[in-house]
């Protein structure tokens, strides 16, 4: 039976953007929310979410986006043993012909190395606008990111652009849940459609939305990763 849900955050955020999450599973589980914004590579990501669990059993890690590279990290150079892992509009390498335009995506990321160093704030602010939808900004808009250092965004968008685990998921052999938003305009359907072929049992769920399901679709996100727990 598992016991303990560890949520990893993605870039530019904190722990608080789990909120709808830890309110809905702290009933009935421990909720651990690793605070990895201030790392300044993924090796130091990893370890944030390292110790965090190491003295845990029957744990399930789910990152979202970044998050995720941070769980592979884990999984690839720490001996834990996760009852499941949960991968939320997640890559194992974010620039890469496989499937995502290359070239486009390298440029993109480029201009957002380059706006974050000129003004971070404002970058961070630019990425939220252009992810949410309607609902998914109403649901934001009660989170407050405590603790969030605009200088430090930089890093995450290192780390993106460095980590390729394409060869590691091959080797995953936890129960997985891939979760995916049909209109991500940031991770596309077929980087989960990847990942989803190369870890194998994994199960692959599509939710109409983009980049933040636990925002835009808190209630269908909640259930979809409760039913995958208790089936653990």
């Amino acid at each position: 039976m598992v016991k303990t849900l560890v949520f990893i955050h993605g870039w530019a955020s904190t722990p608080d953007v789990w909120q709808g999450q830890r309110d809905y599973f702290a009933g009935n589980y421990e909720v651990i929310l690793p605070d990895i914004s201030r790392a300044e590579d993924i090796k130091e990501a990893g370890g944030i979410v390292y110790n965090a669990v190491w003295d845990k059993k029957d744990f399930v890690l789910l990152g979202w986006s970044l998050g995720w590279l941070a769980v592979l990290e884990l999984l690839q150079n720490f001996d834990l043993k996760p009852k499941g892992l949960v991968a939320v509009n997640s890559i194992p390498k974010f620039c890469t012909k496989d499937y995502l335009g290359t070239g486009p995506t390298q440029t993109h990321l480029a201009k957002m190395l380059k706006d974050c160093k000129r003004n971070p704030r404002k970058t961070f602010e630019d990425f939220y606008k252009s992810i949410l939808s309607g609902a998914g900004k109403s649901a934001l808009s009660d989170i407050r990111f405590e603790n969030l250092t605009y200088d430090k965004l930089i890093y995450g968008l290192r780390m993106l652009k460095s980590c390729d685990y394409r060869d590691f998921i091959q080797k995953i052999a936890v129960p997985t849940l891939i979760i995916a938003g049909s209109k991500d305009k940031i991770i596309p359907l077929q980087a989960s459609e990847y990942m989803h072929k190369r870890i194998k049992g994994s199960l692959l769920k599509v939710l109409d939305c983009g980049h933040m399901p636990f925002c835009d679709k808190a209630d269908e996100f909640n259930a979809m990763l409760e039913n995958f727990v208790k089936g653990l």
